[in-house]
């Protein structure tokens, strides 16, 4: 709850990127006064909650690659710190990543495991191996009964990335909020941001009615402040700093006051299935060298098939968890944005479409799993969430001189990466140049930025 009518940092968001950044900013300087806001009722209960929580660090942008280890490592030093976040339902399980490749990949994914001198914990997989999984069909014929077009690229073998896996996002939320509040920093829940408002500063001119600063005001060093964070119920709490880690939603704060964020959120669908071709499905053990194995063998790993469709073994559950990014006839944007009076109509089962399941995600699975096109496939229930995607692929990070960071344009890695992510920001509100990761080694900032990026194209996003 908010304690204070003045905090010396709001954050807006507590999804990966905002828990991360509250712990990692209360950590580096206890004496400030933070609050975190969220239109949801608890910690990570927006797309951080309705995401498949994947993990992995096979990455072609050697940036991502860092980030995601550096997150990884720190994940794992929790379970070993930390005895609740061990058990049969872990913080993380690394049963590993299997991209079934065509032939035009195969050379491609080789090349990025030579390439990373070894700091790639990466392997191909033959075809020969691949044939072993039960009702995978390597050269489907077609795509669907009655379709004409040429028939999905045939599998030529895979890659097999171990240190990937599966992260449990509510573990992960807590364990950030209730670190980061036993530090002191304050949590606001259902309570949705309307605007970040330059009022309050009595040497500001304002237009009228809009209540915008003049242009020229720029020019003048300290002058253009946010001063406050309004929200829907009318209330507002005076700031210096405002870090907006809100994801799909982020834009509806910071465009308003010119503030642009090089992303674009995009509905992400996820199907829970259950049924004899799942059972068979998990039953197999993948001649494979995965991290964790607790059950003496290796276990299915997370799948991806050419078409872009994605398999998520649940093993306590016997359910597979599929899905696929919608990049076309989909529109860009959230489907419920933040109404006039502030409130946030998000609800991950309701964006959910079952219809979708058959239009969408079937086809692109049964050419080469035939038998999920059966009555043995059950669908158990859908729900939705948003990739909040930037232009490479990597996260965007960066500062306006009006008080304000951006954080977000995770790509669907957020979770993955978000350890790391919150380091970096601590670090730019401080006014470092470079953050430290947690395995020792530095990060330069402005890589991240949008004026002084400089990252390479992420070619492996699911």
């Amino acid at each position: 709850m908010r304690t204070k009518d003045r905090y010396d940092v709001v954050i807006v968001g507590a999804g990966a990127f905002g828990l991360a950044s509250a712990y990692h900013l209360i950590d580096r300087r206890p004496e400030l006064s933070v609050l975190v806001v969220d239109a949801r009722s608890g910690p990570g209960e927006g797309s951080m909650g309705a995401s498949a929580a994947m993990v992995r660090d096979v990455f072609s942008s050697s940036d991502n690659r860092q980030l995601a280890r550096s997150s990884i490592a720190f994940y794992r030093h929790l379970m070993d710190e930390h005895e609740e976040l061990r058990g049969t339902s872990p913080l993380l399980d690394l049963y590993g990543y299997l991209w079934l490749l065509p032939e035009r990949y195969m050379n491609e994914y080789r090349d990025l495991v030579r390439k990373s001198g070894g700091t790639l914990d990466a392997r191909p997989v033959e075809l020969s191996d691949v044939r072993s999984c039960p009702g995978l069909d390597p050269a489907p014929s077609r795509w669907y009964e009655g379709d004409a077009a040429p028939p999905p690229e045939a599998i030529a073998g895979g890659l097999f990335g171990r240190t990937c896996g599966a992260v449990a996002p509510e573990k992960l939320a807590n364990f950030y909020f209730a670190a980061a509040r036993a530090r002191g920093v304050d949590f606001a829940f259902g309570l949705c941001v309307q605007r970040l408002s330059f009022e309050g500063r009595e040497e500001l001119l304002l237009h009228e009615p809009s209540k915008l600063p003049y242009a020229f005001q720029d020019r003048i060093p300290g002058r253009l402040r946010i001063a406050r964070v309004v929200f829907g119920d009318g209330s507002f709490v005076r700031t210096d700093r405002v870090i907006v880690a809100a994801g799909a939603w982020a834009e509806h704060l910071l465009h308003p006051v010119g503030i642009a964020t090089a992303c674009s959120p995009r509905p992400q669908l996820l199907f829970s299935v259950s049924g004899q071709e799942v059972d068979r499905l998990l039953g197999w053990a993948p001649p494979v060298d995965p991290i964790d194995v607790p059950t003496g063998r290796p276990r299915l790993p997370f799948v991806i098939l050419p078409t872009g469709a994605t398999m998520k073994p649940i093993f306590g559950e016997r359910r597979i968890w599929m899905g696929g990014v919608d990049r076309v006839a989909h529109p860009i944007g959230t489907r419920e944005d933040p109404s006039t009076e502030g409130a946030l109509d998000y609800r991950a089962d309701r964006l959910g479409d079952r219809e979708a399941f058959a239009t969408d995600v079937l086809p692109a699975v049964t050419p080469y799993f035939p038998g999920f096109d059966t009555t043995g496939l059950r669908l158990e229930s859908s729900w939705g969430g948003y990739y909040h995607f930037s232009p490479e692929g990597l996260p965007v990070l960066t500062e306006e001189a009006c008080g304000v960071i951006f954080v977000g344009g995770d790509s669907g890695s957020g979770v993955m990466k978000a350890d790391a992510i919150g380091r970096l920001v601590a670090a730019l509100y401080d006014g470092a140049r470079e953050a430290r990761l947690f395995r020792g080694d530095s990060y330069r900032l402005d890589r991240l930025s949008l004026d002084h990026r400089a990252v390479e194209e992420e070619r492996i996003i699911l």
